[in-house]
């Protein structure tokens, strides 16, 4: 496979994750009808037949078409644009991300706003369950087999990149099989808001209302940022008002509870705590592992389950990081011909944490920092003694980890080879001590020095 070919391919995939992360509209808008002159390795050359478009991309979009790129390339690459004018090499290949005609009937096939996020393989089964995700896909689950019934609104909460999306397209697409007519709007809070600006600007609000009072379904992504204006927030009173009475199911998604959402009126805050609130949280060990399982079954790739396991220690943020080691793992396999073991496995995951130890690393420096301090091993930390001397050091070692690796309890749990209750008893405990007792706090303070160096 030429250079060419490969770059062809990964603008592919570049492309869909600049219209997973942005819209779908944004990437057709700007860079659908891009070509691919050339790519050496190091620089890859651009054109678009617009100078307006030429002069938008250069100045505003160009590191996003980098990033997108950097995240299926082995190694960073430079980008040339070439606009109408200074178009001089005669176009070998036009890439073409995705199928115009199939695009148009993608846009028609779905309801307003639902085609930026919709994928028919976000579904129930293929959703992985875990401690941190159980109750919120129960909860979605359920609202897809009674819409409006008895959970209404749901509100999901978590942190980005975590399955939220995955899970409130799973239930349009479960209430679709069955009501193939069922009206969808999906939008994200700030799009709510510049669209009732607007129509009042245009003097048009009657058309506003009657768009969202009319679906069978109001998605609403991120509804934290209507918080703090007024208008908005007394237009999507009104709204919630009206397709509530009229028994059409609310599903709303933010980054937090209602409660912690500030300047949010408190009308609207307990509407939100009327139907049911469900929280996604990060995932832990045994989760991640599983999904990158999954991943790697999806992309067809073979990877060694002791590398999965390296991998799942350490990338713990989101599940988006972990499809993102993945693309990264395959792209460079591909590219360099070289099997995923180990150490290419490290490479890729010093490059994702942006030169950052792994936190397996951190950990066992905390180990050694603690034997070195009060002689108690590893051994004995995941042990069962309880001499005062060898439980404050395994109170201490995960006091230490939990403060350093930020990882949560479970996963400490998992380290020091005790339950979720202990490993929380113990945090706690060093807390307090170090609350009371000025002599502790001084002594954790060197020890990190000493661990981060």
């Amino acid at each position: 496979m030429s250079y060419l070919d490969e770059i062809l391919e990964i603008w592919k995939l570049a492309f869909k994750n600049i219209s997973a992360n942005k819209t779908s509209s944004f990437a057709n808008l700007w860079f659908k009808d891009l070509n691919i002159h050339s790519y050496d390795g190091k620089t890859i050359v651009f054109s678009t037949d617009s100078d307006f478009k030429y002069g938008i991309i250069k100045n505003n979009h160009l590191e996003l078409l980098k990033n997108a790129l950097s995240e299926y390339l082995p190694c960073e690459v430079d980008i040339i644009l070439l606009g109408e004018q200074k178009q001089e090499i005669k176009q070998t290949q036009e890439v073409v991300p995705e199928n115009k005609e199939e695009k148009q009937a993608h846009d028609v096939s779905f309801d307003e706003g639902f085609d930026q996020i919709h994928n028919p393989e976000y579904t129930f089964e293929n959703f992985i369950v875990g401690n941190s995700n159980k109750f919120a896909h129960a909860a979605c689950t359920a609202v897809a087999q009674k819409p409006a019934m008895d959970y209404n609104p749901l509100f999901i909460y978590g942190p980005s990149g975590l399955g939220k999306t995955h899970l409130i397209c799973a239930i349009v697409n479960e209430i679709k099989k069955k009501k193939p007519d069922t009206q969808v709007i999906y939008i994200t809070g700030e799009d709510f808001t510049n669209q009732l600006v607007e129509s009042i600007a245009k003097k048009d609000t009657i058309r506003f209302h009657n768009r969202f009072r009319s679906c069978d379904i109001l998605l609403i992504d991120d509804i934290q940022f209507i918080a703090g204006r007024v208008s908005t927030q007394e237009e999507f009173f009104h709204t919630f008002n009206a397709l509530h009475q009229e028994q059409k199911q609310i599903i709303l998604t933010s980054d937090r509870p209602p409660k912690d959402i500030a300047t949010l009126e408190e009308r609207l805050r307990t509407r939100f705590e009327w139907g049911l609130i469900a929280d996604i949280q990060p995932p832990d060990l045994e989760l991640r592992l599983a999904i990158f399982k999954k991943k790697v079954e999806q992309a067809k790739i073979n990877i060694s389950d002791d590398v999965l396991l390296f991998l799942a220690e350490n990338l713990r943020s989101n599940i988006r990081q972990i499809e993102g080691a993945i693309k990264k793992l395959s792209a460079k396999s591909l590219i360099m011909n070289q099997t995923i073991d180990m150490e290419l496995a490290k490479s890729c995951l010093n490059e994702l944490l942006g030169g950052s130890e792994p936190v397996s690393t951190t950990v066992d420096k905390i180990f050694s920092a603690v034997y070195d301090k009060y002689g108690v091993s590893k051994e004995e930390i995941k042990g069962k003694n309880r001499v005062k001397r060898i439980a404050w050091a395994r109170q201490l070692t995960i006091y230490l980890i939990r403060e350093i690796t930020e990882l949560s309890f479970p996963d400490i749990g998992d380290i020091v080879e005790k339950d979720h209750s202990t490993v929380m008893y113990s945090y706690e405990q060093v807390g307090k001590k170090i609350t009371s007792n000025p002599m502790i706090e001084l002594e954790i303070g060197e020890l990190q020095k000493d661990i981060l160096g």
